[in-house]
Parts: structure tokens; sequence; C-alpha cells
């Protein structure tokens, strides 16, 4: 055989080889499809089959998005309604089971926190002090952490306490969450603030059940510790004071609210925080948010006017 019929040879054997590659590729593909087909459920109106599942109705709710009003609105922490201002842009809400809040990727703390108070929150279990992150805050945002405060000159003022979680471990953890913390100063966090906090929780072992929300309020431009977390110039509250077992239906013009707004400075812990009582309409001129949203609007009038003492 000569040279060049070889190389014939040799080409004929590799093309026929790579043929019958081709074929075996093309009968397997062909029995994976069959055998996919039978695993799909049968079409509709297939006789003696059942049909294919039907798809969901037009008129089935979608589930709440994440970071949406509408993934707290059933909670019970905001019962009396969700705070709103005029633009929701700058707002992320969180249900944190023990109490829900809007936070401000822009500020890089809470909005606002909202929480109910009754005694079945509170107990004796040992203070967490666990102080960390929120993972619950999708990546893109800037996540709080211990450095940002490190040095600082501000203490970690809570706005949910950790006193009125104290039913279980787990629910005084979720407190020392950061999206929970706004800087304070000592003299604001372990003075005035401090105070009316423990007069809330005097109420609850009286006999009331509260509904709390409260919040920071900030200049333009703010200060800023750490990575970029704003300072607020003063703290507000607002608590509404029911009794056990009643709710939105139960608030009315004889319903007392105690509202606080208190200057985050110095000087401020040489006050009581009686000194600090305003009314919410003060507290919405001066945050843009509206309170008490699910409160009938004539209720609100009249409940939100007033300067109620302790």
């Amino acid at each position: 055989m000569t040279a060049s019929r070889a190389k014939r040879a040799s080409r004929h054997s590799l093309l026929g080889t790579f043929c019958v590659l081709v074929l075996l590729l093309l009968v397997a593909r062909g029995a994976v499809l069959q055998w996919d087909e039978r695993r799909l459920p049968p079409s509709k109106g297939s006789r003696g089959q059942a049909s294919a599942a039907p798809l969901p109705s037009a008129s089935s709710s979608p589930p709440a998005l994440r970071g949406s009003e509408a993934s707290i609105s059933n909670s019970i922490h905001v019962a009396l309604g969700t705070p709103r201002d005029a633009d929701p842009s700058d707002e992320y809400f969180l249900d944190e089971r023990s109490f829900v809040l809007s936070y401000s990727p822009e500020k890089r703390v809470a909005n606002w926190v909202a929480w109910q108070l009754d005694r079945s929150h509170l107990g004796h279990v040992r203070r967490k002090d666990d102080f960390r992150a929120d993972l619950a805050l999708p990546a893109r945002f800037y996540r709080v952490a211990e450095s940002d405060y490190l040095h600082s000159g501000y203490d970690r003022g809570h706005l949910c306490p950790s006193a009125d979680r104290l039913r279980s471990p787990a629910d005084n953890s979720q407190t020392f969450l950061f999206t929970n913390i706004q800087p304070q100063l000592h003299e604001l966090n372990a003075g005035p603030w401090e105070r009316l906090e423990s007069h809330a929780r005097q109420r609850v072992e009286g006999g009331a059940m509260l509904f709390v929300v409260a919040g920071g309020l900030f200049s333009a431009p703010f200060p800023t510790i750490g990575n970029g977390v704003a300072v607020p110039a003063a703290n507000f509250k607002i608590i509404v004071i029911l009794s056990p077992g009643q709710g939105l239906s139960d608030v009315n013009a004889d319903t007392r609210v105690l509202a606080v707004i208190m200057p985050n400075q110095r000087g401020v812990g040489e006050r009581e925080w009686t000194e600090y009582l305003t009314s919410v309409d003060a507290i919405e001129r001066a945050s843009g948010y509206d309170f008490l949203t699910a409160v009938p609007e004539r209720v609100q009038r009249v409940i939100e006017a007033r300067t109620e003492g302790p």
C-alpha cells in the first residue's frame, strides 16, 4: 500500500468512527426525551388521566415583597397603623418578631421602631448584650457593626429597650441588633430616656398594655460616626396606653397618649423625662411621619393634639 492510500484509509476510518459516535448520541438523546415526556404531567383533557395542575388564580394574593410595608402590615406591633411619610424611598421594612422597624439605608439607622408591650413580654432572663449586625438587611445595604461605635463618644442606644423583652433569651437578643440602635449621648441613654423606659414598664406591671413607637430626629446635614451612621439631634417616643386585650377598636378620644422629644445634647441628663412631654402632632411636624394611621381621623385629631402628663 502506498503512503497516499494509507492516509486515505486512515481518514475514512476516522470519519466512520465520528459518524458512529454522532449516531449513538442522537439515539441516546431521543431516549432521554422519551423518558422526560413520560415523567411530565399528562396534558389537559387526556382520556383516562388527570389534567395538569391549574395555574394560580388571578385573584390570589401574592406574597408580600420583602422590605415592603406590606411585609409588616399584619404585625401586632403596628396594630394602630404603620407610620408613614411622604417619601418612602428611604425605608426598608423589617419584621424582627420582637418588634418591627423602618430602616434608612441612607442614615444607616432605623427611621422608627414599633412594638407592643404587655406583661407577657416581661421576665427575668439575663440581658444578652450581643450587639451585632442585622443580617436580615439585604447585602446591598451597609450593615452597622460594633466598630462603628468604637471610640465614637456615643452609647449604643436602644429604641426597643432590652428590658422590654425579657421573657426569653431569643427575644432579648433581638433588641441588640444594630437596626434597633441609635447613637445616643450617655447622659440621654442613661438619663431621661431610660427613666421613661422604666415608667412604661411600671405602667405595664400596673395592668396597662402599650403600643410604642420610637425613633430619631435628624438635622440636615446630619453628623455621623463610624461608616456613615447618622447621629440624631433628638429622639422621640410615642406611647399609647390601653388595657390588656384591647386594640385598635378601643382607641377613642379618651385614650391616653404620652409623647416626648428628648434632645441628644449635653445637659439632658440633668432633666426629668416629664420636662420633654409634647404632642404627637409636634413629633409629626418634626419627623415628617404620620403616626397612628389606622386610628379614625376624628380620634387622631383629638389625641394627637394634646400633651398628656404622666
